[in-house]
This record gives structure tokens, C-alpha cells and sequence, in this order.
């Protein structure tokens, strides 16, 4: 039987934590037994000595068999980021969810309130009018009929009120925290476009997937930091597929995306992220546009398994056409809908 003084100790020596260790200590985390300082100590450790895939695996078991799941009969794919980049954008994931949604994929959104950055998907959904706090059966009712649900990871994994403290006490330093949600999505998504903030994480999400299950995926981080496609330089990518992992790079150049000005899709006091991905789905151009048809299509190509051009054509005709514009007013008001339902 595994315990946690054995476990720090193996941590303070510098070694690696097996599947099962790293399931058991998380479990003590979630469940409540560990204080604040043993949680953030750790953290600590983990960081200190490098995080390996096993020990990703197994926070990854942990917080799978204690979340609220959502059912889903469909084929759906998740955009969900590490975030901890650093860099302040507006929402790129759930802006290009909403576009891969009006070209018919199914979207099953994981997302949070904002911890590193200044707007999280929930912090933009619940801005611009919609019910985030659904039950799983109301998300899996927007997955059908709108192709967008959007899971309120509070709401999916209680648990982690546990470990809130610690994290944010460490804030903005990074932890394995910042890797999980990527990884645990309630509605069991085997197919995945997931952003991270370096090529270490790239790697160990890559390897864990592969572990856990998911059976198609792209991982991506861009040499100018962001964890999201980018079309200010070249995006490093590993891709899952057949269970095995590929590398290979986008230019946003090859495809007519490249950017002009990375300030521009930055949210500030003046700017906010709500404003800017109302811009785009009225179809005006910029480099916000860009940035999200960019990531769109890698949903669309995902999902539908289709050439990357011919899933920018796609983005591009449903922005033209003011279809994600519908779609995303549709989501806000079906939630608003299946929330007054359910009273």
C-alpha cells in the first residue's frame, strides 16, 4: 500500500512516480485529505523534478473515474488548451469551435474561468448570454441539436476545489494541473485539438493520449509561444492516429493565413474577447479571423478526416455566410432554453 510520506520522499530524490502512485496521491488530493502545503509541495516536486507521461497517466485515472460525465451518442471532438502561455489572446478554441460547428462537427467543449489569462471559455460563454452551469444531460442536448456543448469543468470535477488554493498560490507558475484538462473530457472525446504552452508538454500529452485511449488527435505549440495554430510562424505538431504519433509543421503562409500584428488579438481593458470574436463570426476581416479559421479547420480536417485546404474552404464559407453567426446565437439561446426547461 502506497502513502504519502513514502511518495514525497521518492519526489524529493528526484524520482519518477509510477501509474498507480500518481493515481494514489491525486486521489488523496481530491478527496480532501492532503492540506494546501502538502498539495503545493508536491506540485513542487513534480515540477522540480520534470513531470513524466506515467505520473500524467495517473492524475489523469484519478480525476476520469471521479468526474460527471456527459452521453453522448455522437462523434465528437474537443479544442481545449493548457493555456499558461502568457500571451493574453482572446479566446481562439472556442471562437473556432463555433466555426467548426457550423461546418456540421460536433463540438464537446471542456473549459474553464479564466486562471492565466484574462478571459476563459466560461468567462466569454457567460458573457455573451449563455447558461453555463448545465446539467450533463442539457450539455449532451446542445451536442445534438447545435453541435456545441460546453462542459463547465467546475461543474464536471468538484474535486478540484480541493487542490484551488494551491494552485492559485503557485500562480502563474504552471503545473500538472494545466495539462489534465486537455485530458479528462467529460464527454469521453477520443478525438482532440489540444494547444499547449512548450514542446515538453506537447510530448507528454502526446504519450499519455496514446495511454489513455484517445484514438485521434493533434497536439500543437507555435514557435512564437502561443498554444494555439498560429499565423505569425511556423506551428510544431504531433499527430495521433493508427496508434501512432507523426511530427510535422504548418506555415501559415502556404495557406493565405499569415498574420500582420500578434497585438491585435490580444484582449485589454479597451478590447475584450467577447468584442473580437463578435467581429469574426460577422465575418470582418483581421488577423483574429485568420487565427480562428486556421484552428476551425484543423477541427473540421479532424473530424471529417479531409484535406486541410478544403476544411479552410469550409470555415471560410460558413464565416461568409453568416452561418457561425447563427450558430453561435442559436447556443446561447438553446441553453437559455433547456436551463427554463428543466425549472
Amino acid at each position: 500500500m502506497y502513502n504519502i510520506e513514502n511518495i514525497q520522499t521518492s519526489l524529493k530524490k528526484g524520482k519518477d512516480l509510477s501509474v498507480d502512485e500518481a493515481c494514489f496521491v491525486s486521489e488523496k488530493m481530491f478527496e480532501g485529505s492532503l492540506d494546501d502545503n502538502q498539495i503545493k509541495e508536491i506540485l513542487l516536486m513534480l515540477n522540480k523534478k520534470k513531470i513524466c507521461s506515467q505520473e500524467l497517466i495517473g492524475f489523469a485515472t484519478a480525476m476520469r473515474k471521479i468526474s460527471t460525465k456527459v452521453d453522448v451518442n455522437d462523434k465528437v471532438i474537443d479544442s481545449c488548451g493548457t493555456g499558461g502561455d502568457g500571451i493574453g489572446t482572446f479566446n481562439i478554441s472556442t471562437c473556432a469551435s463555433f466555426i467548426a460547428a457550423a461546418c456540421d462537427v460536433k463540438v464537446a467543449k471542456h473549459g474553464n474561468k479564466a486562471i492565466t489569462s484574462s478571459s476563459g471559455s466560461a468567462d466569454l460563454l457567460h458573457d455573451a448570454g449563455a447558461k453555463i452551469d448545465l446539467e450533463p444531460e442539457q450539455v449532451s442536448k446542445c451536442i445534438s441539436h447545435i453541435n456545441f456543448g460546453f462542459m463547465f469543468a467546475p461543474l464536471h470535477h468538484a474535486a478540484m476545489k480541493n487542490v484551488a488554493n494551491s494552485r492559485k498560490s503557485l500562480a502563474p507558475e504552471k503545473t500538472i494541473f494545466n495539462m489534465l484538462g486537455p485530458i479528462t473530457n467529460p464527454a469521453n472525446a477520443k478525438i482532440q485539438l489540444i494547444g499547449t504552452y512548450n514542446n515538453d508538454a506537447m510530448n507528454l500529452i502526446a504519450s499519455a493520449l496514446l495511454e489513455l485511449g484517445t484514438t485521434r488527435a493533434l497536439i500543437i505549440n507555435s514557435r512564437d509561444g502561443l498554444d494555439e495554430a498560429s499565423i505569425y510562424d511556423i506551428t510544431d505538431v504531433l499527430e495521433i492516429k493508427n496508434n501512432n504519433i507523426t511530427s510535422y509543421t504548418i506555415d501559415p503562409t502556404k495557406y493565405d493565413l499569415a498574420g500582420d500584428d500578434i497585438d491585435t488579438i490580444k484582449t485589454n481593458n479597451e478590447r475584450s474577447s467577447l468584442d473580437i470574436i463578435y467581429s469574426v463570426i460577422n465575418n470582418i476581416n483581421s488577423d483574429s479571423r485568420k487565427i480562428s479559421i486556421l484552428n476551425a479547420a484543423l477541427l473540421v480536417m479532424l473530424y471529417k478526416e479531409i484535406d486541410l485546404k478544403d476544411a479552410i474552404t469550409q470555415c471560410k464559407d460558413s464565416l461568409e455566410n453568416y452561418l457561425v453567426r447563427d450558430k453561435f446565437n442559436q447556443y446561447i439561446d438553446f441553453t437559455n432554453q433547456v436551463s427554463k426547461d428543466a425549472k
